[in-house]
């Protein structure tokens, strides 16, 4: 297929037949599985190469819309992380962000040393963040998560300073028939402005785990952006990603309907289920979020329920379900979603838990307390404390408290809440006044 040029090239190579004396290892056990061998490209030096990476990147931008894609094989964490030592590069010190953004993010950031004003939205862990200027005052540039995991979204606004957007849920929007399903739920290179765009194919599009972009739109400098990515990722990226990553290329230009038929199968499964009395969530399209608390049910034990019923979900909490099908999902998918969620005993309904914002005090920078002489304690013995790690559990992967920041009454409460008895704390006598 003209479309797919990683995969031509494989297959080539594996019908050549060629004594593998370079790695990897495994020496054509997993032919796709390959090295940088000559005529294979070299996944950071594409903006020069012209070789099957660049010239599959540049299909993959075409098809998204993008002024240049970039692959990634790290997951969006390496597209975020290369992002933000974009903007770190055009004088980026200080980002704002939503509090619930996951902690690839307050990574990168601890590691290139910028600072986070963070944003709260009205809900727990909702996207739905106020941008407007007064929010952005004194920052210079913000991060923007477009679907959160119960599957909102933010009320689309452009910010007058650079932007990243978190799209790790939503790659397959792009493909989306806005006619069908609105445009309340819009890819970040439909909106018009220029961003640049994190996400992860292999959440919602047939790729494998680690298949990642980082679009750039029109008006944004992308001229160092496969240096950085250098920087965080691997010398040795899987060509069995990459492959995946083409061949994905090549089956949504034979079949641009392959996204819409599974939004359409999903859709109708959240009808039947809400005309059968099943609490949903309002989600996008690939994702049903089910609040478990009115099934008299918490989150975690209507997703054993399912289990038991022969279906694995993505996460459950204390509240809620959320399922997430995918571009290639089925009709028949569906239908077997749909019995197993109908088997599911339930109960008389029980209140949703509330989950207060966590807003702790600075003690010191998120990325000196990160690399500081630290100390392992019962949460009790944290109280007054500056925090010396990320405490959160994936998924989400949404921090909970941040390094640096000092554990209060309240957050250790929330902290024992949700499972965390012990907690890294900076050792006291190293710490300096902030």
């Amino acid at each position: 297929m003209l479309n797919t040029p990683i995969c031509n090239f494989l297959e080539r190579y594996t019908l050549e037949n060629r004594l593998r004396l370079h790695m990897p290892g495994h020496k054509g056990e997993f032919p796709s599985d390959i090295t940088e061998v000559f005529g294979a490209d070299s996944l950071y030096d594409t903006d020069t190469s012209g070789g099957i990476i660049a010239a599959s990147e540049t299909i993959a931008a075409s098809l998204f819309g993008a002024k240049r894609t970039c692959y990634s094989c790290g997951g969006s964490t390496l597209a975020i992380q290369a992002g933000l030592a974009v903007l770190k590069s055009q004088g980026c010190k200080v980002i704002a962000a939503s509090r619930y953004s996951h902690r690839a993010f307050a990574n990168a950031c601890a590691a290139l040393g910028l600072e986070i004003k963070w944003l709260y939205p009205d809900e727990y862990m909702s996207a739905d963040v106020k941008y407007d200027a007064r929010a952005l005052a004194g920052a210079d540039a913000v991060f923007i998560t477009n679907i959160d995991y119960y599957g909102g979204t933010w009320k689309f606004v452009k910010p007058n300073i650079p932007v990243l957007i978190d799209n790790a849920h939503g790659a397959y929007l792009k493909f989306v028939d806005k006619r069908i399903f609105g445009t309340e739920y819009l890819h970040p290179l439909e909106l018009g402005f220029p961003l640049m765009s994190a996400e992860s194919a292999h959440k919602t599009l047939p790729v494998l785990t680690g298949g990642a972009y980082l679009h750039f739109a029109d008006g944004v400098d992308f001229s160092r952006a496969k240096e950085f990515m250098s920087m965080f990722g691997s010398s040795s990226p899987s060509y069995l990603v990459l492959e995946s990553l083409d061949r994905f290329n090549g089956l949504i230009a034979e079949n641009l309907r392959t996204v819409v038929n599974a939004c359409e199968a999903v859709t109708a499964l959240k009808e039947d289920l809400e005309a059968c009395g099943i609490p949903l969530v309002k989600s996008d399209p690939l994702r049903i979020t089910i609040n478990a608390r009115e099934c008299g049910l918490t989150g975690q034990e209507y997703a054993a329920s399912l289990r038991f019923n022969g279906v694995e979900c993505e996460m459950a909490d204390d509240n809620y379900v959320v399922l997430m099908f995918s571009s290639v999902s089925t009709l028949e998918d569906c239908q077997r979603a749909e019995m197993a969620i109908k088997f599911v005993l339930t109960r008389a309904p029980l209140p949703l838990v509330k989950y207060p914002h966590i807003k702790p005090a600075m003690g010191m920078p998120m990325h000196e307390a990160l690399f500081k002489e630290r100390r392992l304690v019962p949460i009790e013995a944290a109280r007054g404390e500056v925090c010396a790690e990320m405490t959160s559990v994936c998924p989400p992967g949404i921090p909970l408290i941040f390094p640096g920041e000092i554990v209060d009454h309240t957050t250790a409460e929330i902290l024992k809440s949700r499972g965390v008895n012990k907690i890294h704390i900076v050792t006291r006598d190293l710490m300096t006044a902030y």
